[in-house]
């Protein structure tokens, strides 16, 4: 969450939003942590619960009674499943609505323009076309006013009022603020026509009592915080939506290959538009019986179309990869839906055995030990999907692939668990033996 904030911190500050619209829109964001959180709360969860019973041998007199592990984990195994149900639900029907409108509120919160706020002894560039400076103020009186008019974007800083005292007023309901000056002057750079004007760099300088300035306030004004500026991304669909939306990129990027073919066939194979043969022109002159003026233009022409043959097809072929990689974005959105609930139940049986088999509860080596895994599956899929986008692995295998690889990991902490293995962690300068 602090990340995000830091991430987008200059978009969000100087806006003049209320704190209730950044608030909503932390719990925007807040909601894309919960595949990252509700994994390691199961295993995390897992090995507190499980470590807790073994370290007060509870486990023991469970099995005594003929209480395995696998019969323990019954009850636990329905509420694990409830929670990989619920991810689903999250990731398939609240998570993207919060992308959808988190994103178009940022993006909102981003195109308001910052709130007037004119500081004395400070240079303000808020007002379109001008820079103001003012010296002290206090209410709407304002005193040591310099204003730079640069409305005339060719002349620079070519043109500059000046005036001792002043006031600021908002006008027709706030659309216009009136800055009024008084008893102050005008300079003006004049553009010099030869060189003597030039050297002296002649200005003009006008004198007034009382002048009026109107600056439009339209853009200060709120716009529409919850516009929708930007759709349908594969980050801001259900499953369904997701099968639609690549189906129809399959179909386009099909569609584009095959236009492609046709034309750079037709282009280089000596076809015509209706795909007969033309013959080729049979010359009555080489290039060597041309002068040198000749052959160095022909050469360059030929150099030209080479190389605007390259860019085109550097084009063509940089299109085809977005639209491959657009697809492939939202088809490894697709497998996810599914992986985090799936990881939900193998992180469970990963953090349920480890816990009874090293027989230590609380929030001290069984935190370190899930934050730990949980990196280890967090690591595995970021690099996993990052070769997915790069068409190093398909999608499928880039985002199942961090559970395969723990899966072996479950299988033999289940087994340890089911055998009544242990592993005493004693303190130091203890003897016991470790079974």
């Amino acid at each position: 969450m602090m990340q995000m904030v830091w991430k987008y911190l200059e978009e969000l500050t100087g806006r003049g939003i209320e704190l209730s619209v950044l608030l909503q829109l932390l719990v925007y964001w807040s909601a894309a942590v919960l595949p990252m959180a509700v994994p390691v709360a199961v295993l995390l969860a897992g090995i507190m619960v499980y470590g807790d019973l073994a370290e007060s041998n509870e486990f023991a007199a469970l099995r005594a009674s003929g209480i395995g592990f696998w019969r323990l984990s019954r009850p636990l195994l329905v509420v694990v499943g409830l929670v990989g149900v619920g991810m689903f639900f999250v990731n398939n029907n609240v998570i993207p609505v919060a992308n959808f409108k988190g994103e178009n509120l940022l993006i909102n919160i981003a195109q308001q323009k910052p709130t007037f706020n004119l500081q004395p002894g400070y240079f303000y560039h808020g007002l379109e076309g001008y820079t103001v400076k003012v010296d002290r103020k206090s209410d709407q009186d304002v005193w040591g006013i310099m204003v730079y008019d640069h409305t005339d974007r060719t002349q620079g800083n070519a043109r500059m009022l000046s005036a001792p005292h002043g006031t600021l007023r908002p006008i027709a309901g706030g659309k216009w603020l009136e800055l009024t000056l008084e008893n102050g002057a005008i300079y003006e750079e004049l553009k010099a026509r030869t060189p003597e004007e030039r050297t002296g760099r002649p200005f003009l300088r006008a004198e007034f009592d009382t002048l009026f300035m109107r600056f439009n306030m339209a853009n200060f004004q709120g716009k529409d915080l919850y516009a929708v500026q930007r759709t349908n991304q594969f980050n801001m669909l259900t499953v369904r939506q997701l099968e639609s939306s690549l189906d129809s990129l399959e179909r386009v990027l099909g569609q584009r290959k095959v236009e492609m073919g046709r034309e750079w066939t037709l282009r280089y194979s000596g076809l015509d538009s209706t795909r007969a043969w033309v013959p080729r022109a049979t010359l009555s002159w080489s290039f060597d019986q041309l002068d040198a003026a000749d052959q160095a233009r022909i050469v360059g022409n030929a150099r030209f179309m080479a190389e605007a043959q390259k860019e085109r097809l550097a084009q063509s072929r940089m299109e085809m990869d977005y639209r491959s990689e657009v697809a492939v974005r939202h088809e490894l959105e697709w497998h996810k839906k599914f992986a985090i609930s799936v990881a939900c139940v193998l992180l469970f049986f990963i953090g349920a055995p480890l816990g009874a088999v090293i027989r230590k509860g609380g929030f001290g080596l069984p935190f370190v030990l899930s934050v730990l895994l949980f990196l280890l599956h967090y690591v595995l899929g970021m690099v996993a999907e990052k070769m997915g986008r790069g068409s190093v692995l398909t999608p499928a295998e880039a985002i199942w692939l961090p559970n395969l690889l723990l899966l072996p990991l479950a299988v033999w902490m289940v087994h340890l668990a089911a055998s009544d293995r242990t592993w005493n962690f004693q303190k130091r300068g203890s003897t016991a033996p470790v079974q």
